[in-house]
């Protein structure tokens, strides 16, 4: 299907290239105080940084707090792991977390769950940006091609494995994925990078950061990226290359020392090389904080999202979301802190054209989320025993009110151990396209009615579905038993009720020349999973770091055999094991080695694979690079069959990079 690619919307590209031209009009004196490198070596961080034993975290309580303290299975990816994994996008990037299952659909798409339940549709894990959510309510999900980062500008991801409802509402339910950009403060001064290989063929980017005023910072950035295809079982090029542009801009004011107040905005368009799809995100986000001196602060945050895709396989369509939020942290005692918070979310969804995959029913729909959620942590005993006990409330179109609780406990029986526990109940709603007559989703050929007559097999919503529901009981044990040796190990039991699936009984519309047989989504699976990780982190010195990891998930998923127990049952690896080794050679030289095994799933064999980088520091302004991925076959498969998207094998690939720091 030939048509012109989408663009975005003039208004939102003219005002970003205004912000750009003033970005690069700035004299270069406006960030005279900027780093002149803010890339550090192994042998620059102390040894607790090298063990993560320094590191804070807000995506499990909402405010910050030590990841040693943690009463959860949390993972912090640092912008100096990103930078050492090689990787050029979030989804490659958390294939090094434990727990986490990511496999590559085709080139520009991807599975990643925690914890099971994988697949390109994987709707049990939640994604935020900076605290805006990406995950799509059209079928509860990720579109992971268009989160595209300028990488050097991530601060952390914080990846939680485990369900985080009672803070982050419905649909955080195996996990919670949150990444946080670094402030402009952070960013002053200019950066650009240039890659050439030959999957991921051809990138480059630009970064400015500098001050509008004494106490304000700014940065503007854009970057591209050419991704080469994948291939074919028999080694062909399976034509599924394309390309994406990103660009954006930050601003974070301090009018004193306790206040900040922050506005960004992106745009990302991604267009396919064999045109079958075309979309775009455009964003803004605006926040302000305040700490007051009793103990207390406040946050309030909105923001705006507007995303839109062309796919010829499944859907054209575009959503909406505006989403405002507001919470309060304070101190009602020496022992007690308090958190909580309100938040309203709209959201409209537009189906603007039918596929042979999908027929369009309803061309618009809204839907409102309202919710308030509190959380308490009490110092039972100071510094040795806490208790958080917590529940979200929430309010939406299509299930009614959801109550989402949890309760843990974090015990430190020395100084260098914590001991925790978690019970938690969390809840995913049924997406636009489960929960709505919107559309009907192609599900096999023509048949041969009870009245004679053909009808045409078609998937459709229910507006009767109930929520998924999960409960998780969890336990966890970290201890730090050498300065240079830490263990980190989570083990979980998720019980699942009411999971959706395909319908079995349908019914039948009479039509002509065909009628249609309707198939709604029902609540006809439940069963249970249960495993764990560890994580064990050794600095045989300050300028070398090893980890390695080992996951373990068994499910047993029960329901109609139709409904498809055993693919969910199967849709992770069992076994996956994960090995990095980060070595400084020289004060200048840098070399990162990663191997990683993934257990095989139905129609994909298990595979070990590597990836290597080196890396030479020319200057204190230069770097160079060099990445190979994949490196132990010429190519390998993923994940199986997929639904409306072609499967494809991962190829071999090197690509060189050039980052240069001004």
């Amino acid at each position: 299907m030939n048509r012109p690619p989408r663009r975005f919307p003039h208004r939102f590209a003219i005002s970003l290239t205004a912000v750009v031209g003033l970005g690069v009009g700035v004299p270069f004196s406006a960030a005279q105080d900027a780093q002149a490198v803010d890339v550090r070596a192994l042998g620059d961080l102390s040894i607790e940084e090298l063990m993560d034993e320094s590191i804070t975290v807000t995506s499990v309580s909402k405010r910050a707090q030590k990841l040693s303290d943690a009463a959860t299975a949390i993972s912090v990816l640092s912008n100096e792991d990103i930078r050492r994994l090689g990787v050029v996008n979030i989804a490659d990037a958390l294939r090094w977390v434990p727990g986490m299952s990511v496999g590559s659909v085709n080139s520009s798409q991807w599975s990643v769950s925690a914890r099971g339940f994988g697949g390109l549709y994987a709707n049990k894990l939640l994604v935020l940006v900076d605290g805006r959510a990406v995950y799509t309510p059209l079928f509860s999900g990720v579109f992971w091609d268009a989160e595209q980062f300028l990488l050097e500008d991530v601060d952390r991801i914080e990846i939680i494995r485990g369900p985080g409802a009672t803070v982050w509402g419905a649909n955080a339910v195996n996990g919670v994925v949150n990444v946080v950009t670094r402030s402009a403060k952070d960013t002053q001064g200019g950066l650009l990078y240039g890659t050439a290989g030959d999957v991921n063929e051809v990138g480059g980017g630009a970064r400015y950061g500098g001050k509008l005023a004494e106490r304000t910072y700014y940065r503007v950035f854009a970057n591209h990226q050419t991704h080469g295809d994948h291939r074919f079982a028999d080694g062909s090029s399976a034509g599924d290359g394309w390309r994406s542009e990103h660009g954006g801009f930050r601003v974070d004011h301090h009018p004193d020392d306790d206040t900040q107040l922050t506005w960004l905005g992106g745009l990302t368009q991604v267009r396919a090389d064999d045109h079958q799809l075309d979309g775009y995100n455009v964003n803004t986000l605006g926040r302000v904080q305040r700490t007051f001196a009793d103990d207390s602060s406040v946050e309030v945050q909105a923001y705006y999202d507007r995303t839109a895709r062309e796919d010829d396989l499944r859907a054209h369509f575009s959503t909406e979301t505006f989403d405002l939020t507001a919470q309060h942290t304070v101190a009602l005692t020496e022992r007690n802190e308090l958190v909580w918070g309100v938040g309203y979310r709209h959201v409209e969804v537009r189906a603007e054209q039918t596929t042979p995959a999908i027929e369009v029913r309803t061309r618009r729909l809204r839907t409102q989320t309202a919710s308030v959620f509190a959380q308490n942590e009490f110092h039972a005993i100071p510094d040795r025993l806490n208790l958080t006990a917590g529940v979200k409330v929430e309010h939406n179109d299509y299930t009614g009110v959801e109550i989402q609780p949890s309760l843990r406990a974090a015990f430190k029986p020395a100084a260098n151990q914590t001991l925790w526990a978690a019970v938690s109940r969390a809840v995913r709603t049924p997406s636009v396209v489960e929960g709505r007559n919107t559309a009907a989703l192609a599900a096999g050929g023509p048949f041969v009615g009870p009245d004679g007559q053909f009808y045409v097999p078609r998937r459709v919503g229910n507006p009767d579905l109930a929520s998924e529901v999960l409960w998780a009981y969890e336990l966890g044990y970290r201890i730090q038993p050498a300065r240079r040796v830490s263990v980190d190990v989570a083990v979980f039991y998720n019980k699942y009720d009411d999971l959706i699936s395909f319908g079995q009984t349908p019914r039948f519309v009479p039509g002509a020349p065909v009628g249609t047989a309707e198939y709604p989504f029902e609540n006809l699976l439940s069963g249970h999973s249960y495993g764990g990780e560890v994580a064990i982190t050794v600095a045989p010195s300050t300028s070398w770091r090893l980890t390695a990891s080992y996951s373990l998930l068994i499910a047993d998923i029960r329901g109609p055999a139709g409904a498809g127990p055993e693919a969910v049952e199967r849709s992770a690896p069992r076994n996956q094991v994960l090995l990095r080794s980060s070595h400084d050679l020289t004060a200048k030289l840098s070399l990162d080695v990663q191997f990683r095994y993934a257990d095989a799933l139905p129609s994909v064999p298990a595979y070990i694979t590597a990836d290597v980088r080196i890396a030479y520091q020319a200057t204190d302004r230069l770097e160079l690079s060099l990445v190979g991925q994949n490196l132990l076959q010429d190519q390998h498969l993923e994940q199986g069959a997929t639904l409306y998207a072609p499967t494809n094998e991962v190829p071999r690939g090197f690509y060189g990079k050039l980052t240069w720091r001004f």
